[in-house]
């Protein structure tokens, strides 16, 4: 059976208990939803090249209780920033990013923190991601200076460990600001 005959589960009235629910009280179905974007495609930070979405364009997946299905989305830009995507192999996780804001239909999942799987989702508009956010812009390569003469691999061994220890440091510092500023901490 395809995707648009597929029978529905029935729905139920109670959105918040993360139950299926034809409609969400207090919210309009404008939901905000964070993407990779590689190249001029918008791909799911998730599933990667499996799941992309066009502007437009209707994507589809049954809503399910228990994060069983749907496809994803925040009630606010704000939620959509500070929503986690984990990590998963195939998926864009380092990829630059952006926010669809999309038109969506139900049924419907509600989770906490504004999270809800909706079965139809349709990109009607891509936003920036907030200055800071961590991937919002392709990462600039790392530019160290070369060193003033040859080294050996010899001379490599016997530098001293402080200066990666320090940088490190100050790469954690780097991320403890970007966690506080999205309100992780």
């Amino acid at each position: 059976m395809d995707d648009q005959h597929r029978r529905q589960p029935p729905a139920t009235t109670d959105s918040r208990s993360g139950l299926l629910s034809d409609a969400i009280a207090g919210w309009d179905g404008t939901g905000f939803k964070v993407v990779a974007k590689v190249g001029q495609r918008y791909l799911s930070i998730w599933a990667g090249e499996n799941a992309e979405y066009v502007l437009g364009v209707e994507s589809r997946d049954d809503a399910r209780p228990n994060h069983g299905g749907g496809l994803y989305v925040c009630r606010t830009p704000m939620a959509a920033v500070r929503h986690r995507i984990p990590a998963r192999r195939g998926g864009l996780f380092v990829a630059p990013r952006v926010m669809m804001r999309c038109i969506c239909e139900g049924p419907f999942v509600e989770y906490v923190a504004g999270k809800i799987a909706c079965t139809k989702i349709r990109p009607i508009e891509v936003l920036p991601m907030p200055e800071g956010y961590m991937h919002s812009a392709p990462g600039a390569a790392a530019v160290r200076p070369l060193p003033e003469r040859p080294v050996s691999a010899a001379e490599l061994g016997r530098r001293p460990r402080s200066g990666l220890r320090a940088e490190t440091a100050a790469l954690e510092d780097e991320v403890a600001e970007l966690e506080r500023r999205l309100g992780y901490r």
